[in-house]
């Protein structure tokens, strides 16, 4: 029985994204989980609800407040650097991790670009959720005389950079030429954000400044003095590592 079930939520949530909730139906979501297309309403008791479990299974991809886990320490006692550092590989391994089921992520930015009535509010306490972690972070680290609305801004800044490697993925095979592909792995991006976002809220030196002086240098061959500037850079950030490790 949970064995039907299973197979019907998975082949669900693959239509869901595929199609979205008009453009899948019962039939091709139970032909696909080789099951009687009664077994929705058995189950379910309808596709509306099917679709609902599926953003449900799909919306605990990313629970911001794992971030915490991570460091052992509740909100107020853990280093807020390192926090928005892990914030921030969270994320990005869910948008673009290769471990992450694609149909998790295509159906949760579909809720995103189209919210679903069904889905509305289960969906918009899920992101909001997200979205206070991130601010509470924020809190943390920015001066205390930041407006409220600058705090938004630069919160979805902060989000804006991890969701578009996902949103524009097949734009990007278009736009990044194959010989720089390897520098965009899910741990350079990870690195670039972080760097970038760190910088910008001035918790590090300008990671820029690598290149500032002197002919422009690649990442692998850097001379003396941009390698100092690097080291400045890399010295005052908090831990990239992925957990575990």
């Amino acid at each position: 029985m949970e064995d039907t079930r299973s197979r019907l939520l998975l082949a669900a949530g693959e239509l869901f994204a595929e199609r979205g909730f008009d453009g899948a139906s019962a039939r091709d979501i139970c032909d696909r989980a080789g099951v009687n297309v009664a077994a929705i309403n058995y189950y379910f008791k309808g596709k509306e609800a099917l679709y609902v479990e599926a953003v449900k299974a799909a919306a605990p991809l990313f629970r911001a407040e794992t971030v915490f886990h991570r460091c052992g320490s509740e909100a107020d006692q853990a280093d807020p650097r390192q926090l928005l550092a892990d914030y921030i590989r969270l994320m990005l391994e869910h948008m673009i991790g290769q471990d992450t089921p694609s149909w998790k992520i295509k159906l949760i930015m579909r809720e995103m670009l189209d919210p679903t009535p069904a889905c509305d509010a289960f969906f918009r306490q899920q992101v909001l959720n997200n979205f206070r972690t991130l601010l509470l972070i924020l809190e943390q680290l920015l001066p205390e005389g930041v407006p409220e609305h600058r705090k938004y801004q630069i919160a979805l800044s902060i989000v804006g950079q991890c969701t578009h490697y996902r949103a524009a993925g097949r734009l990007l095979e278009s736009i990044i030429p194959e010989t720089l592909r390897p520098q965009f792995t899910v741990e350079h991006i990870v690195r670039h954000i972080t760097e970038f976002v760190f910088s910008a809220l001035g918790l590090t030196p300008s990671f820029v400044n690598r290149w500032r002086e002197g002919d422009p240098v690649s990442d692998d061959r850097q001379d003396e003095s941009a390698s100092r500037s690097q080291d400045q850079v890399e010295a005052s950030l908090p831990s990239l590592d992925a957990p575990g490790n």
